[in-house]
Parts: C-alpha cells; sequence; structure tokens
C-alpha cells in the first residue's frame, strides 16, 4: 500500500530541492542541529555558525571552548549529523 503520509522536514527539504537550494536547507538544518547538540550555553558562546560544502565554521571567542571543542570534533560532527539524518558535516573549522 502507498503512503502520501511525510514529515513536515521531509516537505521542506523536497521544496528546497525543487527550487535548487539545497545548500541554503543543509545550512539551516545544520546549524539549528548545532544549536541541540551543544546546548543552549554553548550555543550562546558560538557567535558564527557557518555551513557550506560540507564545512562547519564556528566563531568561538573562548580559546579554552574553542580547544575543548577541537579535541572532540570528530564526535561533534558525528552527532550533528545523527541528528540531521544524514551525513552533511564532513568537516569543522573553529575560527
Amino acid at each position: 500500500m502507498y503512503s502520501n503520509e511525510h514529515t513536515l522536514q521531509e516537505l521542506l527539504r523536497m521544496a528546497y530541492h525543487r527550487l535548487d537550494m539545497d545548500d541554503t536547507a543543509n545550512e539551516m538544518e545544520v546549524k539549528y542541529a548545532y544549536s541541540k547538540v551543544v546546548g543552549d550555553f554553548i550555543n550562546r558562546l558560538t557567535y558564527k555558525v557557518k555551513f557550506k560544502g560540507g564545512t562547519l565554521t564556528l566563531s568561538i571567542p573562548s580559546a579554552a571552548l574553542k580547544q575543548e571543542l577541537f579535541y572532540k570534533r570528530t564526535s561533534l560532527a558525528e552527532r550533528i549529523n545523527e541528528a540531521v539524518g544524514r551525513v552533511v558535516v564532513k568537516k569543522i573549522v573553529f575560527v
């Protein structure tokens, strides 16, 4: 039996794909997933979050926090990808 039911997230992905805006959709999903994965406190300490071409760029002024996240970048990327539901983050860069 064919089901025509989709989640809102699936419908938005399809719409962005039809409008050739896959990069925009991925960026929004990754930014949202990052905020949920790291939590409110760390998210507030992150000034800029950019995502393009599989690279997540994070601007974090605290050297200690930047170093801590740098060491956990592989795990962080895995958790973000898990939250998004597919592998989109391939690299994390801190500035």
